[in-house]
């Protein structure tokens, strides 16, 4: 029932948000131009801690704009291996059960992947990530999606999108979006998508990495 609140109270926060786009802090993510038109956001390649106090942490593509917001305050923590997270009561400045993150784009986008990292002993990061989340209500295993570029099973659709920790197992971070602006060209296998991100990652098929902050 408290998870369900906090829920409600983030759906809230998804609609002032929307309305909010300039009241927000600069966030730092590369981002990394797939063969096949998506994008991938990623979060945990920054040099310090940034604290996204009032309305979040914003994050741009050119005319793309993200913003990420909580019923707490959105942390984007360093060092390598973390990414996003809550700065709350429920569990330090990580992503844990209690915490939700609100996601909203200034356009309609369809996520085809995403990635979660772990935290290691008491204050340690690591890719491999435990436990269960909350995606747009639907209940993900952290375990499954700890590689950047995860494929989602079924994509998702919309301009704003919930993450929350669904069980005390888990505690980490967002680590990586994927993702096309508006639908997926035709033709395209969604899930295959990230074989073709992986390859970037091995720096195979001349994809373009950039970083914006």
């Amino acid at each position: 029932m408290k998870l369900l609140k906090k829920l409600i109270f983030a759906t809230c926060l998804t609609f002032l948000s929307a309305q909010s786009f300039g009241a927000v802090i600069p966030g730092q993510t590369d981002y990394i131009e797939n063969e096949d038109g998506s994008l991938t956001f990623i979060f945990d390649l920054v040099s310090s801690d940034i604290v996204g106090e009032g309305m979040g942490l914003s994050f741009s593509y050119f005319g793309l704009e993200l913003i990420v917001t909580s019923q707490e305050i959105v942390i984007q923590d360093f060092p390598a291996n973390g990414g996003l997270g809550v700065d709350s009561a429920a569990d330090g400045d990580n992503l844990a059960y209690g915490d939700v993150l609100i996601l909203s784009f200034n356009e309609a986008v369809t996520i085809t992947g995403i990635s979660f990292n772990g935290l290691m002993g008491l204050d340690g990061h690591q890719e491999m990530a435990d436990g269960l989340v909350l995606v747009a209500g639907g209940i993900l295993d952290t375990a499954l999606y700890y590689e950047v570029g995860s494929a989602l099973d079924v994509p998702l659709s919309g301009s704003a999108f919930t993450i929350a920790g669904a069980t005390d197992q888990f505690t980490g971070y967002l680590e990586s979006l994927t993702f096309f602006i508006g639908e997926p060209p035709q033709g395209i296998p969604e899930p295959g998508t990230m074989l073709l991100f992986a390859a970037a990652l091995l720096g195979i098929g001349g994809m373009k990495y950039r970083r914006s902050q």
